[in-house]
């Protein structure tokens, strides 16, 4: 069963790069995550050093580390990895003397082009073989039918990720992969994807950071956790973006954390081993079984139904139903015991 493995020591202790994902993990839009700049400078402080690996493809890495900067956490360009880059480098690895790039996407995308010294062209009439898409807000039909006759014409598509969605302060916005897909809707081809969830970013980034014992942190269980499985780096998992308890009590194995947090506060505490023993799985003080779709805990007024009784468990309560949902969606061979409509679950707060 892949599930939820334990430390006794602080995580910024065990591991000594953090690759931090930034939608919902550092900031939301322009605001900072409560406790985020703080955590990251403790975990710093304690020798830990941080790579900053992002899906979104819009911005250059300066321009990500003059935001991080502003929100109290002094970075620079050299400590941030993105989609675009790991995009440019995959299709410079292929290029040739014939290689002509369209980039559909933001001031990010045509750097990490650029830098890697690839041609690149402004429309489909200059007859492109590959077309690269990031996201950008700016992108409007026009690009996107730039994108449809080029590939059309035999150019290659590649996206620096497919996240269907994204993060903003007023809610979920489309992401990349709702772009993508109208373009593959016009077109029919599938685009190879580069970003997250593959290995190859988060191995990127652990080269820049001179990682020997790196730590993936993140929002997304279909992104960032499923890229820590890929990339065979332990993960964890913090509550402050996409995916909260409800979604990871319903984890599929290839998308499970290795950690479970709150928030970026988990760095610097220790995380203890969920361990199963006559019908329970405990964790710290917590305890909780499944009983056909339902999750049982133990609390000292006695047996509380998740999702009848209480809604609100705490960071150990999630890690010992965590285990045992895993366990009983992995023994009956189905991604999940626990149904689609699972009532929703709030982690809350221990500190």
């Amino acid at each position: 069963m892949t599930g939820l493995i334990g430390s006794t020591a602080p995580l910024q202790d065990t591991f000594d790069c953090a690759l931090l994902d930034l939608d919902g993990v550092v900031y939301v839009g322009a605001a900072a995550v409560e406790h985020a700049p703080a955590a990251i400078r403790v975990a710093r402080a304690g020798g830990m050093r941080t790579v900053f690996v992002t899906n979104n493809a819009a911005r250059t890495p300066q321009t990500v580390a003059d935001h991080l900067t502003d929100l109290g956490i002094p970075t620079g360009p050299e400590e941030v990895t993105t989609a675009a880059m790991a995009a440019a480098a995959l299709i410079s690895a292929e290029a040739d003397e014939h290689t002509r790039v369209l980039a559909i996407g933001g001031a990010g995308l045509r750097q990490a082009i650029a830098d890697e010294g690839l041609h690149l062209v402004e429309s489909a009439t200059q007859s492109p073989t590959v077309v690269v898409q990031g996201f950008t807000p700016e992108i409007g039909w026009h690009d996107l039918a730039e994108a449809a006759y080029a590939i059309a014409a035999g150019a290659q598509h590649v996206a620096s990720n497919l996240d269907a969605s994204l993060p903003t302060e007023r809610g979920f916005a489309p992401g990349n992969g709702a772009l993508v897909a109208a373009v593959v809707a016009a077109t029919g081809v599938q685009p190879r994807s580069t970003g997250k969830p593959g290995p190859e970013i988060f191995h990127q980034a652990a080269r820049a950071g001179g990682a020997q014992r790196p730590l993936v942190v993140g929002d997304r269980l279909d992104t960032d956790l499923a890229g820590a499985r890929a990339a065979q780096i332990p993960g964890l998992h913090v509550c402050t973006g996409v995916d909260g308890p409800t979604q990871v009590l319903r984890a599929v194995g290839a998308r499970r954390p290795a950690f479970l947090g709150l928030d970026l506060r988990a760095l610097s505490q220790p995380h203890p081993e969920p361990t199963r023993a006559e019908g329970w799985w405990t964790c710290a003080g917590a305890a909780a079984r499944i009983e056909g779709e339902a999750v049982v805990l133990r609390r000292d007024g006695g047996d509380v139904t998740l999702g009848q009784h209480t809604n609100e468990l705490d960071v150990d309560e999630v890690r010992a139903a965590a285990a045992a949902a895993w366990e009983a969606s992995d023994v009956a061979g189905v991604d999940s015991v626990l149904p689609a409509d699972f009532p929703h679950v709030r982690m809350v707060d221990q500190a």
